[in-house]
């Protein structure tokens, strides 16, 4: 047992002098393009340290929250920044997002637009998850309901006096008083399968 020890120090020491005598072993691989034109290694690296937050905060700062996007703020706890961000990655993205890192009380729409316009409340996970935003086994119910307006509300543009101009135009046939329609109709137009499928009549 003492000598497998001895031959595992000396394999340690052999190999420590032939790193620090290659240089080009120690190379992780090529810099992100945000940092290879502005960042050198000491910008990020501590020896024997690694990577820290507080290098990053050097060049990253978010203390003002009215100057960051709503989808970014949540950078304001300034850490975790190597959970999300990667360098020396090839063939991948220098940020990718952890959801799990999130405070579990942090709102989704604290970051995220509501593409339901508040038709569902405000707890998106009572549908969605963090892992995973699609909805398992999600289907759309029977185009015969005939009820889309419980779930999905027109588009401004369909208030717009242009937007009925737009179909008098394109669709000779129809009389002006047939275009004013409820909104909430939306099957008038639409079909359950393609949303971007209209019915032309």
């Amino acid at each position: 047992m003492k000598i497998l020890h001895i031959i595992m120090a000396l394999f340690l020491i052999l190999f420590s002098i032939w790193l620090f005598s290659n240089e080009q072993a120690a190379q992780p691989g090529q810099l992100s393009s945000m940092h290879r034109e502005n960042a050198s290694c000491n910008d990020c690296h501590v020896p024997w340290r690694g990577i820290s937050d507080e290098m990053c905060l050097n060049c990253h700062e978010f203390y003002d929250p009215s100057q960051l996007r709503p989808t970014i703020r949540f950078h304001l706890a300034e850490k975790n920044c190597v959970a999300c961000h990667k360098e020396h990655a090839p063939m991948q993205k220098i940020s990718r997002m952890d959801h799990t890192l999130l405070h579990q009380d942090l709102g989704c729409k604290t970051c995220h637009l509501d593409p339901h316009d508040r038709l569902f409340g405000n707890d998106c996970r009572v549908c969605h998850s963090i892992n995973k935003w699609k909805i398992d086994g999600f289907r759309h119910p029977s185009e015969d309901r005939g009820n889309c307006n419980k779930c999905h509300r027109a588009p401004r543009s369909h208030g717009y006096s242009e937007f009925q101009s737009m179909i008098l135009a394109t669709h000779p046939s129809i009389k002006s008083e047939d275009v004013e329609v409820d909104l909430r109709q939306c099957r008038r137009c639409h079909v359950t399968h393609d949303w971007r499928h209209l019915r032309m009549r």
